[in-house]
């Protein structure tokens, strides 16, 4: 009888430190919350989504299960993409090729539009879990905001 409680509670215990030591995030529709963004955050620009096909055109993020991606008309910076990996380590290989993608475009942006540029520092650019997020917009806190909400 001891040897079985002792038993349960060894399995409980390992249970308990199992699931406090792995944060997951939730099966997200990333098109669903690519389009919440775009409805409910600030945006000066329209967003219109950009063609599948065009997204590896844009960003240099490869291996991705998922992706959406809007953008504006080139008048502003703003910009939602929304990355699906196959796991953590991809993901955070993704969130490496996004920064550099936000810096790239802080670096084209100096010349002509220098004003978007700190929209572009302000960009809301994450990992959680397997997705990575990017948000260009008037308001990225609402953005930040709606991001930890989702995951």
């Amino acid at each position: 009888m001891k040897m079985k409680k002792l038993i349960l509670a060894v399995s409980a215990a390992a249970l308990l430190l199992v699931s406090c030591g792995s944060q997951q995030t939730r099966d997200v529709d990333i098109e669903v919350l690519a389009g919440e963004i775009v409805q409910t955050v600030s945006f000066d620009d329209t967003l219109e989504e950009i063609d599948d096909s065009m997204i590896s055109m844009m960003y240099d993020i490869s291996g991705y299960q998922d992706a959406v991606l809007y953008k504006g008309s080139g008048a502003t910076a703003e910009e939602v993409a929304l990355f699906r990996m196959e796991n953590d380590e991809d993901a955070k290989t993704a969130l490496s090729e996004a920064k550099a993608h936000i810096q790239s475009q802080i670096d084209a942006y100096e010349s002509y539009m220098p004003d978007e540029v700190s929209r572009l520092e302000d960009a809301v650019v994450r990992q959680d879990g397997v997705y990575v997020s990017v948000v260009v917009s008037a308001d990225p806190a609402a953005a930040e905001d709606l991001l930890k909400k989702s995951f």
